[in-house]
């Protein structure tokens, strides 16, 4: 049970509020993404559907920061019950859009690689990117139910993930971007070394680049900043508030790839103008 002074508390709703202001903003852009996709003919390639799934997933994910609001106005705990149900999509978002981001890289090297029989394939592979993330947004719901312990908590995004189960999350989506890095390094230097990569792939591939840096930055700075937590020697208190700080990194980096989008893909941009400004 946490004892936090109420000087402890102020900075711990302060930081949640921030928190889930990012949290609001990037379900709204990413949901607006995801939109922009599903709207827009020219995006209907297998890399850009993934980008709107990713969208999608990341926006059910960052929903999750607005189910934490009691701690406004109490200690914060919920049965863990409530708390499982609440987080079951954004948990699914969680490392379903991990693999997304990962999925995307491997679409790109399949492109690279097979470029003469890539035209062919279709959407057919975008079958087997969809089974990769529906297996990885599954092992998380079996995280929750195999491992679930009735108890009262309080309901951050790691909540659902009793005893074993929260080890086993961890390593997962550290393993997950460890290979998206690797992924996308190889993609990267395919790119650097064959000339006859066009302009507009390697430009449609600097904005992707940029987006899996943002994501897998803020998962790698708040990983750090746990471990951290872990080494040095501090209260539970104070380990407590720097969980919500290391939240907050994450939401940022995935609140932003629809601006990184936006400003750095011409496509992407006509597209967001011609879905809203057609609406307005």
């Amino acid at each position: 049970m946490l004892n936090l002074s109420p000087t402890e508390w102020l900075v711990v709703r302060s930081v949640y509020i921030i928190l889930a202001i990012v949290g609001a903003i990037g379900s709204l852009s990413n949901f607006s993404l995801f939109l922009v996709t599903i709207r827009t003919k020219s995006l209907r390639s297998t890399c850009h559907l993934l980008i709107g799934l990713c969208a999608l997933l990341d926006g059910c994910h960052q929903i999750g920061t607005l189910f934490q609001f009691p701690l406004l106005f109490s200690d914060g705990e919920i049965d863990s019950l409530t708390c499982s149900s609440l987080l079951l999509l954004p948990e699914i978002g969680v490392l379903g859009g991990c693999a997304c981001v990962l999925s995307i890289g491997l679409e790109r090297l399949i492109a690279l690689v097979f470029v003469a029989r890539y035209k062919s394939f279709g959407h057919r592979h975008l079958v087997a990117h969809l089974l990769l993330i529906s297996f990885f947004g599954h092992y998380a719901v079996y995280l929750m139910v195999a491992y679930f312990q009735q108890t009262r908590q309080i309901c951050a995004i790691q909540a659902p993930f009793h005893g074993d189960a929260a080890p086993l999350w961890s390593r997962c989506f550290v393993a997950l971007n460890m290979t998206t890095v690797t992924v996308y390094a190889t993609v990267a230097m395919i790119i650097s070394k064959k000339a006859e990569v066009s302009a507009e792939t390697r430009k449609s591939f600097r904005s992707i680049f940029f987006v899996m840096t943002s994501d897998v930055s803020g998962w790698a700075i708040a990983i750090g900043i746990l471990k951290a937590t872990v080494v040095i020697e501090m209260t539970a208190e104070t380990r407590f508030i720097t969980l919500y700080v290391s939240g907050l990194v994450v939401n940022t980096g995935i609140a932003v790839k629809a601006l990184i989008y936006y400003s750095t893909s011409s496509e992407y941009r006509q597209a967001f103008r011609d879905t809203f400004c057609k609406n307005s």
